[in-house]
């Protein structure tokens, strides 16, 4: 790989030559053709670079010039943009013609086809790079929150390298993806995130209840090489990508430099500090014990127990001692009774606020750009070190990249491109572990400190239940941590040949291979793993994408233009992943395989290839009707020889009325209204069309937590790996239409796009049970139909617009429903949660939860068990909560004054329901803070209950009037612990609606005449924050979590998942 990586560089630094050129300053005034005012705000810029300068209040500028022969291009909202050629004038003045109708923005779109967007049928976005730059994000993915209509995104937790999730449109696919496509510069990458044998506890392949957050990969992608970023919603604009499109596509264009511009040199620097945002509050007033004998009894491993919960005295209650005790270095704690107990009260830890650290995101990224008359390049290396809020947790990236493109004759232009990343971390478990760091953390007792050690001097471990039962987070941190390290490359060659001034041959070839390879550690004395483990995974993944593509573009005639593209794609993905397993460890701190007294090898290899032929066609009818047709075919090899080959079609039109009807108003200065309909299709998952088997395993829950792998004893065993093959499987289509409108009012000063889509998947494909006789469990059929509709809108506004000052707003609403229409017969719904709450049901939301509640009559009002006071529990499981948004909203402001600019995004969500499993442990434990409440006497709520002969219960119409401890006077009349070890799930789930500020910049770019005479072209200084305030009635940490990671189709899930962060910090960008 590093001979690959320096013969291009090589070759892109020989093809790369450095001209001189003498500067030359051009000043002027910028007016209105209207009348004659002075225009602030214009933007002036030196054609083919990107040297330029804004007009100040007097409409006036200067700007220093870098090319030979060059032209100023003046433009600003709602005026006619103008070019204007200097030759070798010192002073030019420009009038500018107001022009709303001439909305000349091109953006790419499918198969890197560019694109007026005035002349696109369809809904696209776009999201300006300085935006995902201010964020100062870790994952790209992140970066897009709040930024488009129609897309949500979610961040898996705050540690570093964390994966963040994106949907667009909502959920397509029952089992399959719903990650939306990723392209830069053409070439579609990976963006896949693989999990790591989630904890030791879990399967191999399990559905991610614990283990460590890893990264998705497009956390490989630096945002300062980012030029601009297109998001394509529907089929009718990603038609042309095919299936890896069938869930929109997030297109990347990157920075490449221009010709005719001498060197540019640029540094950028971002620095912030990271702080937890969010904790579940705990009490600190009740120690470690039970209640025994109707009396509050502390038990502790001190004095000989094991107990998990603190349902014991108060802690200022309680004394220390003149003994020595292991546990506690401040002495032995007894009760203030006891004849041993001296007059120093015991203490109270918080535990959770103490372990936290402040955390560091440090950002470097250095790029040269220019060109010659015939070539120009573009070189970065960009660097990025963050330090995590959890002691000993941290995650780098290291990203170098060049990219050049030159005219080898008339006409004919080849590019190179490669991108070297290294990045990789040191990670820290979560969720349902119990050697996740927030579950032995959140449920220590407040009358044990962790942070007083967590070894002793034998080796074993000091954690607040006596053994090592559930990790002390300290020694989970120092010695049960994963390391990764991510070698990516990601490179194209195209070749582009203009052979008439209307015909573009364009050939691309695309690589995206990178090896990950982790350790997973799980140390002697760990509690998931007495005897130690290590885990050895190398997931070595390799894509290869070929585009073919000829473009026609031509007027037919004086009334009618012709846009016409056929092409060709090769796809081929191959992934193999290899794992070996080390049990019973040799000594603590030793994860070598050689010190394993047993050692399990598995190996998994994926192969996948696609091949696609696509066309689309634009006729564009007197600049005012605009009509496309699209489609694709593609042949898949996932899905059996008869069903391998499907097409789908798209067309859109686009009507910009205000052309037809002549309209020319100051108030509604432009118009267009469009319509789209398209298909597109979803292939299977790899090695569902045939049957397979799989090396045995035998688990027998907690006793052998890790099974019996075979070979085992010599002998090696095989058995069908649960599915069996389906050679009859087909691809799952969605259908959607789309309607919307484009509007701009107030000369152009504010817009509005509005848009309403159907979309219905059918023929999705879902594992269904059968017979276990068969020898497998599941076969994935085509049965399943879900359907998701909805609102986006994106309003943009010049608010003020005088003298040095303007106010910019932009508004990004998205309102989506969606509703699973039906599964397959004779199976109502399937469980997609680890815990089995959330599911997919037939007639109801996608991921609805689904649980333990609260039985109530038919006019709703509880009923009350007459025996101890408290609410019976429902036989029966049912609807307690739904995931899904019911809108979503993302408030930019920007104001500028002078050199002076200050933006920050609100980001609103409404509704959207999250399973606070965390909670509902805590309570149960006692060490929530909603049991302070414990020794009050309450009265439920609700109406009395008959228990009858058969074991139903009858609710009365007596209103229950029976008074009860809250924390009960044993385990069963305890209402935190009456239903069980994470209580009633109706109690666990919680409105996740928030008010946040996603992020906030400030900053001061100096004036260019105070650095006339040094060597710098620009200098900004700012101040930057993410998360800076948080408004959320939820109890647990930030709403914003998914414990299952990216890859999953799972929403909302919170099951001690690490914590979500806030930062501030500092910024420094120089231009030379």
């Amino acid at each position: 790989m590093k001979q690959f990586l320096l013969f291009n560089f090589c070759l892109l630094l020989g093809l790369t030559t450095h001209w001189a050129y003498a500067q030359q300053v051009v000043s002027g005034q910028v007016t209105s053709a209207d009348d004659q005012t002075p225009l602030p705000g214009v933007n002036v810029l030196e054609e083919g670079t990107t040297n330029g300068t804004i007009t100040d209040l007097n409409g006036e500028y200067r700007v220093t010039l870098t090319t030979d022969n060059p032209q100023l291009v003046f433009s600003f909202i709602g005026f006619a943009q103008q070019t204007v050629a200097v030759n070798g004038q010192s002073t030019i003045d420009v009038a500018m013609a107001s022009d709303t109708r001439q909305l000349s923005e091109v953006v790419v779109t499918a198969a890197g086809i560019e694109a007026n967007k005035r002349e696109l049928g369809y809904s696209i976005q776009n999201v300006d790079a300085e935006e995902i730059v201010q964020s100062r994000e870790t994952n790209f993915v992140s970066a897009l929150s709040g930024k488009v209509a129609g897309v949500q995104v979610t961040s898996s937790a705050g540690t570093p390298g964390a994966a963040a999730q994106i949907r667009i449109r909502g959920n397509k696919s029952v089992q399959g993806s719903n990650a939306p496509l990723f392209v830069i510069d053409g070439i579609p990458i990976d963006n896949s995130t693989y999990n790591t044998a989630d904890s030791p506890e879990d399967d191999v392949a399990n559905l991610g209840s614990g283990g460590v957050t890893n990264s998705n990969r497009a956390i490989d992608i630096n945002p300062e090489d980012v030029e601009s970023l297109t998001v394509l919603k529907g089929p009718a604009a990603t038609v042309l990508y095919g299936i890896r499109a069938a869930n929109g596509a997030v297109v990347i264009t990157t920075k490449k430099g221009a010709r005719n511009t001498k060197p540019k040199i640029s540094y950028d620097f971002g620095y912030t500090i990271d702080q937890v945002n969010k904790l579940p509050d705990l009490q600190t007033t009740y120690a470690q014990g039970a209640v025994v004998d109707g009396v509050p009894t502390f038990q502790a491993a001190m004095n000989g127990f094991s107990t998990s919960t603190s349902w014991g005295p108060r802690i200022d209650g309680l004394r220390y001692a003149d003994e020595e005790s292991r546990w506690d270095p401040y002495g032995l704690i007894v009760p203030a009774t006891d004849p041993r107990a001296t007059s120093r009260v015991a203490r109270a830890y918080n535990n959770a606020e103490d372990f936290f650290q402040t955390g560091s995101n440090a950002t470097h990224n250095i790029s040269v750009s220019g060109g010659t008359a015939a070539t120009n390049y573009f070189f970065s290396i960009g660097r990025l070190d963050q330090t995590g809020i959890m002691p000993n947790s941290f995650f780098d990236r290291t990203s170098f990249r060049a990219t050049t493109s030159t005219e080898i004759f008339k006409n004919f232009d080849v590019t190179f491109s490669a991108n070297y990343i290294n990045s990789g971390g040191k990670r820290l478990q979560n969720g349902s572990n119990t050697s996740g760091v927030m579950l032995g953390l959140l449920r220590t007792t407040p009358s044990f400190d962790n942070s007083a050690g967590y070894l002793f001097e034998d080796g074993t471990q000091r954690a607040y239940r006596g053994g090592s039962i559930y990790d002390n987070p300290y020694f989970t941190v120092n010695k049960n941590f994963t390391t990764d390290d991510v070698n990516r490359v990601i490179g194209y060659s195209q070749l582009s040949y203009d052979a008439l001034p209307w015909l573009n041959f364009t050939y691309r070839l695309g690589v995206d291979t990178y090896s990950d390879e982790r350790l997973f550690r799980n140390d002697v004395n760990s509690s998931s793993v007495q005897a130690g483990q290590a885990i050895n995974q190398t997931i070595n993944s390799k894509d290869i994408n070929s585009d073919f593509l000829m473009t026609i573009t031509k007027d037919i005639s004086e009334t009618i233009g012709l846009n016409f593209t056929l092409g060709h794609n090769y796809y081929s993905k191959d992934v193999a992943i290899n794992r070996i397993d080390g049990q019973g460890l040799a000594s603590p701190g030793f994860f070598n395989m050689a010190s394993a007294t047993s050692v399990n090898v598995a190996e998994g290899v994926t192969r996948r290839k696609l091949y696609g032929v696509f066309g689309t066609v634009t006729l564009s009818v007197a600049d005012q009707l605009f009509v496309n047709l699209s489609g694709r075919n593609d042949w898949s090899s996932t899905l059996p020889k008869a069903n391998n080959s499907f097409f789908y079609p798209a067309t859109s039109v686009g009507w910009d009325f205000t052309q037809t009807f002549d309209i020319d108003n100051p108030i509604f200065s432009y118009g267009k209204l469009r319509a789209s309909w398209g298909q597109v299709g979803n292939d299977a998952p790899f090695a569902v069309t045939n049957s397979g088997f799989a090396q045995s395993r035998v688990r027998d829950g907690w006793t052998l937590p890790q099974g019996v792998i075979f070979p085992a004893l010599g002998l090696n065993a095989f058995n069908p790996d649960g599915l069996l093959g389906n050679d009859q499987l087909k691809a799952e289509t969605t259908t959607t239409m789309e309607f919307g409108a484009d509007l701009q009012f107030f000369n152009g000063r504010i817009g509005l796009d509005v848009t309403y889509f159907d979309a219905t998947t059918t023929d999705a494909i879902l594992n269904i049970d059968i017979p276990s006789a068969s020898g497998w469990q599941q076969r994935a059929v085509n049965s399943a139909e879900l359907r998701n509709y909805g609102i986006e809108a994106a309003l943009t506004a010049n608010i003020i617009s005088t003298g040095n000052f303007n106010y910019d707003a932009t508004l990004n609403f998205t309102h989506i429903r969606n509703k699973v229409e039906k599964l397959a017969e004779g199976i109502p719904f399937i469980t997609i949660d680890p815990f089995g709450t959330q599911r997919i049901a037939e007639g109801e939301p996608f991921g609805i939860f689904y649980g333990t509640r609260f039985l109530r009559d038919d006019q709703g009002r509880v009923v009350i068990n007459p025996a101890n006071g408290l609410p019976f529990e429902d036989p029966n499981e049912g609807i307690v909560g739904n995931p899904n948004p019911d809108f979503l909203l993302g408030f930019r402001n920007t104001f500028t004054w002078k050199g002076l600019k200050l933006s920050f995004l609100l980001d609103i969500r409404q509704g959207g329901d999250v399973y606070n499993g965390t909670k509902g442990v805590l309570n149960n434990f006692g060490v929530g803070a909603e049991t302070l409440d414990r020794n009050e006497q309450v009265v439920f709520d609700g109406v009395l209950g008959q228990v009858q002969d058969d074991g139903t219960i009858v609710a009365t119409e007596q209103p229950n009037t029976i008074e009860v401890v809250k924390g009960g006077t044993d385990g069963g009349t305890n209402y935190y612990q009456n239903y069980g070890f994470v209580n009633l799930t109706e109690l666990t789930i919680e409105d996740g609606s928030w008010i946040r500020m996603r992020d906030l910049s400030l900053n001061y770019k100096l004036p260019t005449q105070w650095l006339e005479s040094s060597p710098f072209r620009d200098i900004n200084v700012g101040f930057i924050a993410r998360n800076l305030f948080l408004f959320t009635d939820y109890t647990g940490i930030d709403p914003e979590t998914n414990l299952t990671g990216a890859s999953s189709n799972v929403i909302g899930y919170d099951y001690f998942n690490n914590p979500n962060t806030k930062s501030y910090g500092v910024s420094v960008g120089l231009t030379f």
